[in-house]
């Protein structure tokens, strides 16, 4: 594995569930705004900015009380988005799960590097703060919807996505723009323990269009008489 990874992708994350106690080692939370502002010069000074944004993170599973999905657009054109996951708990902590291709030192995600098995894959584990703040940063929309889950299918859906975290810590696998991306891989998370069926189309080839399906799915906890209605309600602004 390289030892040069991209700001952001240094370390992989892993879960230890034992009982009700959770531990994650390499949890992330970057301060995007205070890496900004640093000169691209400074490498030491970002270097250990990053470094102090990862961090061990303990609570009880048993904590976890609310899921909801981040549809970030970063294109003109709305089906491109990327998708994530944000695991709230009982004090409004929040766990969320990116998942991404990982770049080394000097690569930019490109659609042929995407579709030749270019990059690993891997499962970001961090705070609101980082992902969602790191979208903020790119200027990116980012919708955040609310979806209608019990506590306890919620903490299953984590304790699916600990393993499949695990797995991908000891035994990386290949991203593909289309089948092993940032919403097949959460679909498949999510089929291991649910029925509901969600669209192939929408899976591998219009992740932006994510909140309209779940929206028709009747998943999202939010009243709205209409989609356009709902985009409005959970756009997010800090």
């Amino acid at each position: 594995m390289s030892n040069s990874w991209s700001v952001g992708n240094a370390h992989s994350p892993s879960v230890t569930i034992s009982g009700d106690q959770v531990e994650i080692l390499n949890f992330r939370d970057i301060d995007w705004v205070k890496l900004d502002k640093t000169p691209t010069d400074s490498i030491q000074t970002r270097k250990q900015i990053e470094q102090d944004g990862y961090r061990t993170l303990n609570f009880p599973l048993s904590d976890i009380q609310t899921l909801k999905v981040a549809v970030s657009h970063f294109s003109a054109i709305s089906e491109i988005a990327h998708l994530f996951i944000l695991f709230e708990l009982k004090d409004k902590t929040v766990i969320g799960l990116s998942v991404e291709a990982r770049k080394e030192q000097g690569e930019d995600y490109t659609l042929i590097g995407g579709l030749t098995a270019k990059f690993e894959v891997i499962y970001l584990l961090g705070s609101h703060n980082d992902l969602v703040g790191l979208r903020q940063q790119r200027y990116e929309d980012v919708y955040i919807y609310p979806i209608k889950a019990k506590p306890a299918e919620v903490q299953s859906l984590f304790k699916v996505a600990a393993a499949r975290t695990n797995q991908l810590d000891k035994n990386p696998e290949l991203y593909h723009l289309f089948f092993k991306n940032c919403t097949t891989e959460i679909v498949s998370l999510v089929n291991q323990l649910s029925d509901q069926k969600y669209p192939w189309f929408v899976q591998h080839l219009a992740p932006g269009d994510a909140g309209k399906t779940l929206y028709e799915l009747d998943m999202i906890d939010v009243k709205a008489d209409s989609f356009e209605e709902l985009q409005k309600l959970t756009l997010y602004k800090p």
